[in-house]
């Protein structure tokens, strides 16, 4: 069943149901009677979902590439995954060639990890705050 609402309280993006998620951050959601919709506390970091982290600042080192930081809302994303950019400019593919939290160099972050993203491929200009960072699906 989808339903068309206002905006999602999770990401903001224009709400489109499926079921009880936001069909774009894929956050589950209490949907009242009414049409009310919230985002419930313990809903708001799915392991068990597809990837999905938005971004909250973008960097560029020099010679290594373009970084995407964010706190992952669902599922886990390792080394050379390939990963889909949903943005305004459109959707992009590319590949985490590299995660990095707390200033440590990880292999795998899962859901509610604070990261920093390593992105093959992407331009600064092509990436902004805002933007979602999911599982390219097979």
């Amino acid at each position: 069943m989808s339903v068309t609402a206002e905006i999602c309280p999770s990401c903001g993006a224009p709400l489109t149901l499926e079921g009880t998620r936001c069909a774009f951050c894929h956050v589950p959601l209490l949907v009242a009677t009414g049409g009310a919709v919230t985002t419930p506390a313990s809903a708001t970091i799915d392991p068990d979902a597809p990837f999905a982290m938005q971004v909250e600042d973008v960097f560029v080192i020099k010679g290594r590439g373009t970084i995407a930081t964010g706190r992952i809302a669902s599922g886990s994303v390792c080394v050379g995954d390939a990963l889909v950019l949903d943005g305004v400019q459109g959707q992009t593919k590319t590949k985490c060639t590299g995660i990095e939290m707390f200033r440590k160099q990880m292999d795998v972050a899962v859901a509610g990890n604070n990261v920093g993203l390593m992105l093959d491929g992407v331009d600064r200009k092509k990436i902004a705050s805002g933007d979602w960072l999911r599982a390219a699906t097979r």
